[in-house]
């Protein structure tokens, strides 16, 4: 049967919609591997095996260098080799208990914090047991291991992740290493899922196809995919195009047609994934417990007031007063810099809408010419802002020489320490808006004005200026809506990342 299915060229790794029969579609792997487009690569089969043994072999090196760590600090021990093959024997069993907390699991790898997480539980229950092996044994060597190797070790393993991870998203972006999806549900469903995976390369996700009963065989519903078939052939159409996940998004299957899509998959290497219909929601917030074989998925409101937010100011405070203090001689430098090239207040101060639509000042090294503001209605109409809401000029003509510098590396927001500290803004939170922006604002872009606007955000460790408003506004809101300390620890730790790479700073 003649069929519209999406193929990779070896060469470039890309998908294309041929109209006429292909061979089912094969994802590269690691380099040009294939000598042509229906050489059968199995896509997951051949880049998690590598992903994987590199993964296992970085983490015995870090647990033998950190051992190396507690050697050198035991200088004195009496018994060197017998400590040498009690670190050999630790080092695997460190191996096995990160295989046991799915450290090694091709889906965990390179995604969310919980990688991390699973290092640090690992090498937590790992020193649980040395400690409770070398307590019996009476060996003080135990001591050493818990207090200088294990935490070597989960710094070195959890560097090693984040490295590793930067090349993994390398792989992805270049659409390499990733997983074939075949969605199965509804056109608007799968459009939405499609949508997500192009948003985010580094997922490693690729829809290819799509198994719907509301658009037509052969129709592109979404840029690069394809309806393959109805929903009732999904497993057929898995088999044929030789997807790596089978993802059924929507409710186009209803109960009885999942649990058989489920049983059509058992034996083969494809795994199924449910794409619920509630987006915008963060893990912690979520919670699945089943009812009599059911599953119900418990959706935490959000918390805008508590001892989270009570936290939250603790840190606020304490952070800014530390960090002025840090930099005070910078700032004082920064401050002559502006001084003494151009005309006009060291500080610059504009009224923005703060929590609760309060209007709060905030304060900025003056990065334009004096009197910028009056000459902003002249360059209107080369506002690079297609929605209109914000102006962005990458070439803006009012920024001066030491202004663009600062603006490149974000230290003209510097005095907004100042805001955080007296309690106008946070640390991290939404940008924060101009007068006319906020009446510009309709439906849910206001709920940004539900908590303090940041110095920093998600907006910004995500591309600042290069953001279209419509993306800005949904980092903002999943930020309002998915709040927490360890995601605002998180965000800080990117801000360093984003800010040295200068990407939207103008």
């Amino acid at each position: 049967m003649t069929q519209l299915v999406p193929r990779i060229e070896a060469s470039s790794g890309r998908r294309t919609l041929p109209p006429i029969e292909l061979s089912p579609p094969h994802i590269v792997a690691d380099g040009p591997v294939a000598t042509s487009a229906t050489t059968n690569i199995h896509a997951t089969a051949d880049w998690s095996r590598v992903l994987v043994r590199r993964l296992v072999a970085a983490d015995l090196a870090c647990a033998l260098v950190a051992a190396g760590v507690g050697l050198v600090a035991r200088v004195g021990l009496s018994d060197v080799r017998m400590y040498i093959a009690n670190s050999v024997v630790v080092a695997l069993a460190w191996l096995m208990s990160l295989a046991t907390n799915g450290s090694y699991e091709v889906r965990r790898i390179a995604t969310g914090t919980r990688e991390y997480q699973g290092v640090v539980r690992a090498g937590i229950a790992l020193a649980g047991s040395v400690a409770i092996v070398c307590y019996l044994f009476n060996s003080l060597v135990g001591r050493t291991f818990v207090a200088i190797v294990i935490p070597t070790g989960i710094a070195l393993m959890v560097l090693t992740r984040f490295t590793m991870r930067r090349a993994v998203y390398a792989h992805r972006r270049r659409g390499l290493w990733s997983s074939a999806i075949l969605a199965v549900g509804t056109s608007e469903s799968v459009v939405h899922l499609a949508d997500i995976a192009r948003r985010a390369p580094e997922a490693g996700l690729l829809v290819v196809g799509a198994c719907v009963e509301d658009a037509e065989m052969g129709a592109e519903i979404a840029p690069g995919v394809p309806v393959v078939g109805g929903v009732s052939t999904a497993a057929e159409m898995a088999e044929s195009l030789d997807v790596d996940v089978v993802a059924v998004a929507g409710s186009g299957l209803g109960p009885r047609g999942i649990r058989e899509l489920g049983w059509a998959l058992e034996g083969t290497r494809r795994r199924m994934v449910m794409a619920p219909g509630l987006t915008e929601v963060a893990g912690p917030r979520v919670h699945v417990s089943p009812v009599d074989g059911l599953p119900l998925m418990w959706v935490d409101q959000p918390e805008f007031t508590g001892t989270r937010r009570f936290v939250k100011r603790v840190v606020d405070i304490l952070v800014s007063g530390t960090a002025l203090l840090v930099v005070s001689p910078l700032l004082l430098l920064i401050a002559l810099a502006v001084r003494l090239t151009s005309r006009g207040p060291v500080i610059y101060s504009s009224k923005r809408f703060g929590k609760g639509s309060e209007e709060i000042v905030v304060h900025k090294f003056r990065t334009m010419v004096r009197d910028a503001d009056k000459i902003r209605g002249q360059l209107l109409e080369l506002n690079e802002c297609e929605d209109g809401v914000l102006f962005k000029m990458r070439r803006d003509p009012r920024v001066t020489r030491v202004g663009r510098v600062l603006r490149q590396f974000s230290l003209d927001e510097l005095p907004q320490l100042l805001n955080v500290l007296t309690g106008s803004m946070s640390l991290v939170g939404p940008r924060p808006p101009l007068p006319e922006e906020v009446e510009r604002y309709h439906g849910d872009v206001r709920r940004r004005l539900l908590v303090k606007p940041g110095l920093t955000g998600l907006w910004q460790v995500s591309g600042r200026s290069d953001l279209p408003w419509d993306e800005s506004v949904r980092l903002d809101l999943y930020y309002v809506e998915n709040w927490s300390l360890g995601f605002d620890f998180a965000i800080i730790a990117r801000t360093v990342s984003a800010v040295l790479r200068r990407r939207g700073a103008y």
